[in-house]
């Protein structure tokens, strides 16, 4: 049933069979009606109170706040691994604590894994979180953890804020544009073009840190809109059940090919450079942290 009239604007469809107690209302944004006699619109879009977009902001906002601690504390776990174990056994140390963690709630919730439809955006969204998790390393590797943090944020919001407003057509408000203003200024600040300008001289492994750190904001921006474009159709722990599906995969050959390669080569020291044997407890409870932090920042 449709109540409105024949003219655009705000309606509700209930639908269901109200006499076995399936009954579900729905109110939409109406465009326009069709022509049949039933007076069922032909199109419209699903209308959210200003109550509900409040509450979903404020959500939003505490997710954020949550995610970004949890971050930050892998940030810390993965400069204190990454002094002792190989990069690429560090990130292959998140992805197999991730993937027996969402797998084990797949399984226990009983979710398909069928994504008909969402393939591409699903691919995309794995690869470019793969890419971006890497760069993290790199940025805290050569940057104070401090300075590697605030650059990849701010490089992702800028990023994020432009992708948005181009593949999902949302608004760019005034205190958008204050809020990028500042947050470009500082890390201007933090790549210290004094010493670039005046001194004539910089960091190479100072630049390879904001290299990383401005990359890892392009490819977390480009995840994100990814989890826009899946919208609801998917469920979360799928969604991240196939990025450390992926990256486990990706990393544990990228490992294997480098332990084989020192092998065939004969220089039997450089498969360290790929995996090492870690008997400290303390160490290996960093290595595990980083999966488990990230784990709840996905």
């Amino acid at each position: 049933a449709v109540v409105s009239t024949q003219s655009t604007g705000r309606y509700t469809y209930t639908h269901g069979h109200p006499e076995d107690g399936m009954k579900d209302t729905t109110t939409y944004i109406l465009t326009h009606f069709s022509d049949d006699d039933d007076d069922i619109p032909l199109s419209g879009k699903k209308y959210v109170s200003d109550e509900k977009t409040k509450k979903n902001r404020q959500l939003g906002i505490l997710f954020t706040i949550i995610g970004a601690l949890f971050s930050s504390s892998a940030s810390v776990s993965i400069k204190l691994a990454e002094q002792v174990v190989p990069v690429l056994q560090v990130l292959w140390f998140k992805f197999i604590v991730m993937f027996f963690l969402v797998g084990g709630m797949v399984i226990i919730g009983r979710k398909s894994l069928d994504v008909e439809g969402k393939t591409m955006y699903l691919f995309i969204r794995s690869c470019s979180e793969n890419m971006a998790m890497s760069l993290v390393l790199f940025a805290v590797m050569y940057l104070p953890v401090g300075e590697a943090t605030v650059v990849m944020f701010f490089s992702m919001s800028l990023f994020m804020v432009l992708m948005a407003a181009i593949f999902l057509k949302e608004p760019l408000s005034c205190r958008i544009y204050i809020a990028l203003v500042f947050g470009l200024s500082g890390v201007f600040l933090l790549a210290n073009p004094e010493e670039i300008i005046v001194n004539k001289s910089f960091s190479i492994s100072k630049m390879y840190g904001l290299g990383a750190g401005v990359g890892h904001g392009l490819f977390r921006a480009t995840s994100s809109i990814m989890i826009r474009k899946l919208g609801t159709d998917v469920d979360s722990k799928v969604v991240v059940f196939y990025h450390s599906f992926f990256g486990l995969v990706i990393f544990t050959s990228l490992i294997l090919l480098g332990v084989l390669y020192s092998f065939v080569s004969g220089n039997f020291l450089l498969a360290d450079e790929f995996f090492v044997r870690i008997d400290d407890s303390f160490l290996l409870a960093i290595c595990l942290s980083i999966g488990v932090l990230m784990f709840i920042c996905q």
